[in-house]
């Protein structure tokens, strides 16, 4: 599995979900809540985008070694 790929996608949800955070801290109007909302937006961002990255390379390596078994050939 490429490693790189992986950080780089935990990266870039990391991102997201911090954004999310602090869109959340914004609607709820709690900005005193404002640094631990964004350390948990980006931190289960993280771990989202790397674990969807690691399934979609182990999917397609699976697919790889023993065909495609969803496909009219």
């Amino acid at each position: 599995m490429n490693l790189r790929k992986i950080i780089f996608a935990g990266i870039v949800t990391a991102l997201i979900g911090a954004m999310f955070g602090l869109a959340v801290t914004k609607i709820a109007q709690r900005e005193q809540r404002r640094k631990i909302m964004l350390i948990t937006g980006a931190s289960l961002g993280f771990v989202i985008g790397a674990f969807q990255e690691s399934v979609q390379q182990q999917k397609k390596i699976r697919d790889d070694e023993y065909g495609d078994s969803n496909s009219w050939k």
